[in-house]
């Protein structure tokens, strides 16, 4: 699919949008469109919201790079983000939906995601925009900006094209990308997934679920859960009020160690690996309080611990055996695996399978990864088909065939 340079480039601005007159010039523009490209370069590492410092789109005919620390009120963006009319294309946009939502307060809608949409057809996933436009437009992107400081004005002259190559290359790569998904009938699958990453990047922070991002040991107990939930959504409090990154307070692994064996004192806090001595003082008390609360509260109350994995040599051989044929599958129809499930995932169905257990809540047997791999999974599992390989023009070949033998599943 290597692509070279198409006959018409949008126009590429001169200098930033900053006031008002021309930003409603540009949404006028954008809503007339009827689909635009979309990117935004922000700070997130000082606060605890990421500062939105440009926002880039473009249309067929142009790019526009809008200054968002000028602009005082950018709703009428964030209408035409969230406007289903409007088709908007990004690249790995959760975080710039994010940024959206919580601006506005308004969910994004249809938003096709290069990122995915490579991933469907088997380019890999996740894969970076400058390697689309290499393969797509023939062209090498410059890198060096991810990370630039993007709310110093005036912006030096690679910052403003780098900006400006973000969103510039959007609409050939989706063309190319959108071509190739209607020749392989998976435009649905397609939009779909975009969907599920729109609507993730739309949903409002539960303080009482940040704790479920932490890592922890198979041995918590219920107890240590709580007290990781109380300290965690504390912390995402204490972040919120003095608008700094919760992580930067007390960081994942030092909440981890005080759930893992709450501590009584001041002195035995003052133990825990890494805590910072300085926060002592400010900290311990009301940390020490947040776990005496949870050990007084009703263990009813507290989180129910995972159900503790089944570490069988034969449950082991089952999923490994389901992860490979899962790969196996999406090879064979030029899908990028981890745009379609994980690992993790298909040896939560193979605990299910052996055990009985309801499948609903497993996504690569619901929906479009049900259409696309799930179904000849659950089938190849229950022993209804069989699965034939060759190599066809250097590329793995499948075909399914009923099995003789229908008895069902694993033994």
């Amino acid at each position: 699919m290597e692509g070279s340079l198409p006959d018409q480039l949008p126009l590429v601005p001169k200098h930033l949008i900053d006031t008002p007159a021309e930003f409603h010039k540009v949404c006028d523009h954008l809503a007339a469109a009827g689909a635009f490209g979309f990117d935004t370069e922000f700070i997130g590492e000082f606060t605890y919201q990421p500062v939105l410092c440009l926002i880039q789109v473009a249309t067929r005919d142009r790019v526009e790079i809008i200054d968002s620390m000028a602009i005082q009120d950018l709703a009428p963006l964030w209408k035409l983000v969230a406007d289903s009319k409007i088709l908007k294309i990004c690249h790995a946009g959760e975080q710039d939906l994010a940024i959206a939502f919580a601006q506005s307060g308004l969910a994004p809608a249809n938003v096709m995601d290069t990122q995915m949409l490579a991933g469907l057809i088997g380019m890999g996933y996740p894969l970076a925009y400058w390697k689309l436009a290499e393969e797509f437009a023939g062209i090498s992107l410059a890198k060096a900006h991810t990370y630039s400081a993007w709310n110093r004005r005036p912006l030096t002259g690679p910052q403003f094209e780098y900006a400006v190559d973000d969103v510039k290359y959007l609409f050939p790569i989706y063309d190319r990308l959108d071509a190739e998904l209607i020749r392989l009938n998976r435009r649905s699958w397609a939009t779909a997934a975009c969907d599920e990453l729109t609507a993730a990047a739309a949903v409002e922070l539960d303080a009482q679920k940040v704790y479920l991002k932490i890592k922890t040991a198979k041995s918590f107990t219920a107890e240590n859960l709580a007290v990781l939930q109380a300290l965690a959504a504390w912390r995402e409090q204490v972040a919120f009020e003095h608008n700094l990154p919760a992580r930067s307070l007390l960081a994942d692994e030092i909440l981890r160690d005080i759930a893992k064996n709450p501590p009584a004192r001041p002195a035995s806090l003052s133990k825990i690996k890494n805590f910072p001595p300085g926060e002592l003082a400010s900290y311990g008390p009301t940390i020490l309080e947040l776990i005496r609360h949870v050990r007084s509260s009703p263990p009813n109350t507290w989180p129910t611990p995972p159900e503790p994995s089944n570490d069988s040599p034969r449950y082991k051989l089952y999923a490994d055996m389901l992860w490979s044929i899962t790969q196996v599958l999406c090879l064979g129809q030029a899908l990028s695996t981890a745009a379609v499930t994980s690992q993790a995932e298909i040896a939560q169905l193979a605990q299910a399978l052996l055990d009985q257990q309801d499948l609903s809540r497993i996504d690569v047997v619901r929906g479009w990864r049900l259409e696309s791999i799930g179904r000849h999974l659950l089938e190849f599992a229950a022993n209804k088909i069989n699965l034939v390989l060759s190599c066809h023009q250097q590329r793995l070949a499948i075909a399914a065939q009923p099995a003789p033998d229908t008895h069902p599943g694993p033994s």
